[in-house]
C-alpha cells in the first residue's frame, strides 16, 4: 500500500436500547454482543487501526470502546469523539474533515444511518440510496488513494457472526 492509500473503515454502531434523550441511548445487550464479536472477527482477520474516529453519542462511543476491547487494540488505540461523524455534519463538512485527518493507513469512523451509508456511496460514486444502505453494527471497508473516492473491500454484517 502507498503512503497515500488509506482503508477506511466505517462502521455502523450497533444495536441500542430505546430511549426519548438520542445522544444518551447505550447500547442494548445484544448490541454489545454485536460490537464484541465484531472486535474478535477483525482480530482474527489480522486487521490493526492506526487511528479510530467515532460520533459523540453513547451508542457510537460504546461500539467503538467495545471493538477495541476485543480487538486488544484498546491499551494502544482509543476512538475519538468528533462531530464529523454525526448525522448533522453535512457532506462537504464530512468531505473536508476526511482529506484533513493525520496520515493512517486503517481508519475506524463509527457513526450513525442515514449518514454513514450516504458516505460511503460518496466515495465509491454511487447515486441511488438502496446500492449501499448499514445494518446496525456492520462494518465496510472503502480502500482510497485520495479520501475522495475508493472501492468497497470488505462488508460484513453481525448475521455473519449468527446475531
Amino acid at each position: 500500500m502507498d503512503a497515500a492509500r488509506v482503508k477506511l473503515y466505517f462502521l455502523r454502531h450497533a444495536d441500542a436500547l430505546p430511549g426519548s434523550d438520542d445522544a444518551r441511548r447505550p447500547l442494548s445487550p445484544h448490541g454489545c454482543e454485536q460490537a464484541e464479536e465484531l472486535g474478535k472477527f477483525l482480530a482474527k482477520a489480522g486487521i490493526l487501526f492506526d487511528a479510530a474516529y467515532t460520533s459523540p453519542l453513547v451508542r457510537a462511543r460504546e461500539t467503538a470502546r467495545l471493538v477495541l476491547d476485543a480487538m486488544d487494540s484498546a491499551a494502544r488505540l482509543r476512538a475519538e469523539p468528533v462531530d464529523a461523524l454525526r448525522n448533522e455534519t453535512s457532506q462537504p463538512d464530512f468531505d473536508d474533515w476526511l482529506v484533513r485527518l493525520p496520515h493512517a493507513k486503517r481508519v475506524l469512523l463509527v457513526g450513525h444511518e442515514p449518514t454513514l451509508s450516504a458516505r460511503v456511496r460518496a466515495l465509491l460514486g454511487l447515486a441511488r440510496t438502496e446500492a449501499f444502505e448499514f445494518s446496525k453494527g456492520a462494518i465496510a471497508c472503502v480502500d482510497s488513494a485520495d479520501r475522495k473516492t475508493g472501492s468497497l473491500k470488505l462488508l460484513v454484517t453481525p448475521k455473519v457472526f449468527g446475531l
